[in-house]
C-alpha cells in the first residue's frame, strides 16, 4: 500500500458519486446475504426479530442518505466531506459488527459487510486512516468470537483462526482497492495535466488567431476606408485647381459628399460590430418583436416594390435582447430586400416555443454564390457594391452574445432563407 503520491482532495463531487455506489453496493450485498440466509435457514435457522428491525432500520437509513446524496443543493466543503467520509466508514463498521452479534450467533456471516468500509477507505483516506480502517474492521471480527454479548470468552481456537484469516481477507481487499486507487489517481492526474496543457495550447492558438484576426480586420478597413479617402482627396484637388469650371466644382463637391457618406456609413457598421454590449435579456411576445422589425422594414420594401410578410410559425414569449434582436432582423431584412429586387416577396417569421427560438428570414431572389458561402459571417465580404460587409457579421455577433448561432438554412433560386437559432436560456448551447 506505499503511496507513490499523496491521495487527491476529497472533492464532495466525486465523494458523492462513490458514496452513491458504496449505498447501492451495500444494499445489494444485504439483500443478498438475506436471499442466502432464506436459503439456508434450516441450517442457521429463523432470522431473529432483534435482526429483522436492524436490517429495516440500515435500509431505511440507506435511502434516506442515497436520497440526501441525490438532492442538487446538498454542497459541502472540505472539512465536511472528510468528516461524512468518517462517519459513513464508521457507521457501516459499527452495524456490521452489531448484525453479526445479534441473536445466538447465527448471522456471524455478516461479517462480510465490514469489506465495504474497507474498499472505500482505500479510496477516501490516506494511509493512516485506511490502516486505522482495516485494523478497526479485523478487530471487530475478532471480538465477534469472544464477546458474545457480555458471555464470557470461550476460547475455541477455529473460531479464532477462522476470525484471523477474514482479518488477512481485509488486509488483501485493502492491498487490491489500494492500488487499484492509485492507478486511478495516476490517470486522474496525467489527465488533468493533458488538459492543462490542452488549455495552454488553446488560449495560445486563441491568441495567435486574434491577432491574426486583427491584422486581417486592420487590413480590410485600411482597404476600405483608402479608396473613399482617396476619391475625396482627389476630387478637393480638382475642385481646388485653378480654371477649374463651377459644374467640375459641383461634380467634384458631390463626389466629397457621396464618399464622405460611405465613410460615415463604413465606420458606423464597423462600430455596430465591434461594439461588445452586453446582452440585456428580458421576457417578451415573440410577435412583438417581429412586428416592430417588419414595422422599421416596410417604409424601405414599398419604396422599392417589394412585398413583405410576416409569418408567425408559432407565438408565445421569448427571453432575449429585443434591441439587438430587432438590429439583427432588420440586417437581414436590409439584404433580403436587396436581394429580392423590385416586385419580388420578403417573409420574416419565427417560433417561440420550447427551449430554443428560432427566427427566419427569406426571400425569393437568387442563391448566394457558392464562391462566398465559406465567408459569410465574416467583415467586409459582401457581394453588394455599396455594401461595407458588416451586416451578417453584426448578426452573427448578436446571435453569438446569445448564445446562439446564424445559418444558411435555404440557399436555391427562389429560396434563400437565414436562420437565428437562440436558446433561451443565457449560456445556453449553440444547436
Amino acid at each position: 500500500m506505499s503511496q507513490r503520491h499523496s491521495i487527491p482532495t476529497l472533492e464532495f463531487a466525486s465523494f458523492r458519486r462513490e458514496n452513491v455506489m458504496l449505498i447501492l453496493l451495500n444494499l445489494g450485498v444485504l439483500l443478498g446475504l438475506l436471499g442466502l440466509h432464506f436459503v439456508f435457514r434450516p441450517v442457521l435457522g429463523a432470522l431473529s426479530m432483534a435482526g429483522a428491525l436492524a436490517l429495516g432500520a440500515r435500509f431505511l437509513t440507506q435511502l434516506g442518505e442515497l436520497a440526501l446524496m441525490a438532492h442538487p443543493a446538498l454542497e459541502l466543503g472540505l472539512a465536511g466531506t472528510r468528516a461524512y467520509a468518517w462517519f459513513t466508514v464508521l457507521a457501516h463498521l459499527l452495524f456490521a459488527f452489531l448484525l453479526s452479534r445479534i441473536g445466538p450467533g447465527q448471522e456471524s456471516h455478516y461479517v462480510v459487510l465490514l469489506v465495504i468500509p474497507v474498499i472505500a477507505s482505500a479510496f477516501w483516506f490516506s494511509l493512516p486512516g485506511l490502516v486505522f480502517t482495516v485494523a478497526g474492521a479485523s478487530l471487530l471480527t475478532i471480538l465477534q468470537v469472544w464477546v458474545p454479548l457480555g458471555i464470557l470468552p470461550r476460547g475455541r481456537i477455529v473460531e479464532y483462526f477462522e476470525a484471523t484469516t477474514v482479518a488477512l481477507i481485509f488486509v488483501l481487499v485493502a492491498v487490491v482497492a489500494r492500488l487499484l486507487a492509485q492507478r486511478l489517481w495516476d490517470r486522474e492526474a496525467a489527465l488533468k495535466a493533458s488538459l492543462a496543457e490542452l488549455d495552454r495550447t488553446r488560449d495560445r492558438l486563441l491568441r495567435e488567431e486574434r491577432l491574426a484576426a486583427i491584422g486581417r480586420l486592420s487590413s480590410a478597413i485600411a482597404h476600405e476606408i483608402r479608396n473613399p479617402v482617396a476619391m475625396i482627396a482627389s476630387s478637393a484637388q480638382a475642385a481646388a485647381r485653378a480654371g477649374a469650371s463651377e459644374d467640375t466644382r459641383a461634380h467634384c463637391l458631390g463626389i466629397v459628399a457621396q464618399e464622405s457618406r460611405r465613410l460615415e456609413q463604413l465606420t458606423g457598421d464597423f462600430l455596430a460590430y465591434a461594439r461588445n454590449r452586453p446582452v440585456e435579456r428580458r421576457t417578451v411576445a415573440l410577435s412583438v418583436v417581429l412586428g416592430a422589425a417588419v414595422g422599421l422594414a416596410q417604409a424601405q420594401a414599398q419604396e422599392r416594390g417589394i412585398g413583405l410578410a410576416l409569418a408567425m410559425d408559432q407565438d408565445g414569449p421569448v427571453a432575449l435582447d429585443p434591441f439587438q434582436i430587432q438590429q439583427a432582423l432588420l440586417n437581414l431584412l436590409t439584404n433580403a430586400l436587396d436581394a429580392a429586387g423590385p416586385g419580388g416577396q420578403v417573409r420574416l417569421g419565427g417560433s417561440g416555443a420550447g427551449e430554443t427560438t428560432r427566427l427566419w428570414v427569406e426571400d425569393d431572389g437568387a442563391p448566394v454564390p457558392e464562391v462566398i458561402l465559406d465567408h459569410l459571417g465574416e467583415p467586409f465580404h459582401s457581394t453588394k457594391p455599396a455594401g461595407t460587409g458588416l451586416g451578417l457579421a453584426i448578426v452573427h455577433a448578436i446571435a453569438e452574445a446569445h448564445g446562439g448561432s446564424l445559418r444558411l438554412a435555404e440557399n436555391r433560386s427562389g429560396r434563400v432563407r437565414f436562420e437565428l437559432i437562440l436558446p433561451q436560456t443565457a449560456g445556453g448551447p449553440r444547436p
